[in-house]
């Protein structure tokens, strides 16, 4: 008996860890479902239809269709002055102005633009024609006061019906710089704008284009 009961016990033992070994393991656990994946945020700078290129919102265009005040400015290479007439060459392709009033704006037209709008005006004005300050640079500089009437383009030579109200003008020099007088310029096409608008954060401000 005192063998055996050991031996006896040792069965049981062995019979116990073969039932354990029979039973199956429990299935494993189903992995719990993910989430769905939320969209991703906007990214700064994006260009998407509503922005422009560099990704910052895209300002809506104001059209200016009314009379307005506005300063041109022209820059040329040279001048010459015959006692009646100046003439400009190497005009810059663009004219530029601006506007202080009822709010301030600033702007460009083309040369052609430029010419087209000034003969109207000084057919408005010709009892009054507008005036301008002429600077010449140079190595003494020097500026006149002319009033500028009617003007003829041809490339970059423009032409201007010019008499002097100051100053002395001398029969050549450059680069100049002419710059009109506040004037009030009325629209060309009554069909149309006459600018063409956007607000400017850099100027804070609206910058405009001639849309005759």
């Amino acid at each position: 008996m005192k063998v055996i009961a050991p031996l006896a016990g040792l069965i049981l033992a062995v019979s116990g860890f073969a039932a354990l070994a029979q039973t199956p393991a429990p299935a494993p656990a189903a992995p719990a479902a993910s989430a769905p994946a939320a969209p991703a945020a906007p990214l700064a700078g994006d260009k998407g239809p509503g922005n422009t290129t560099a990704g910052t919102p895209r300002r809506p265009e104001v059209q200016i269709s009314r009379p307005i005040e506005m300063m041109l400015t022209q820059q040329a290479v040279s001048m010459a002055y015959d006692g009646k007439t100046l003439v400009l060459t190497g005009v810059a392709p663009l004219t530029t102005f601006e506007v202080d009033r009822p709010e301030r704006i600033g702007g460009t037209m083309t040369t052609e633009q430029f010419a087209k709008l000034w003969n109207v005006t000084a057919d408005i004005f010709k009892n009054d024609p507008p005036n301008a300050a002429l600077t010449i640079l140079g190595a003494t500089p020097t500026q006149v006061v002319v009033e500028l009437g009617h003007v003829t383009q041809s490339g970059s030579t423009l032409t201007f019906q010019v008499g002097l109200l100051d100053g002395d003008l001398p029969a050549t020099g450059g680069p100049i710089t002419l710059v009109m007088a506040p004037t009030v310029y009325r629209p060309l096409n009554h069909a149309g704008p006459f600018l063409r608008c956007w607000w400017s954060p850099y100027w804070v401000q609206r910058v405009c284009r001639a849309a005759w």
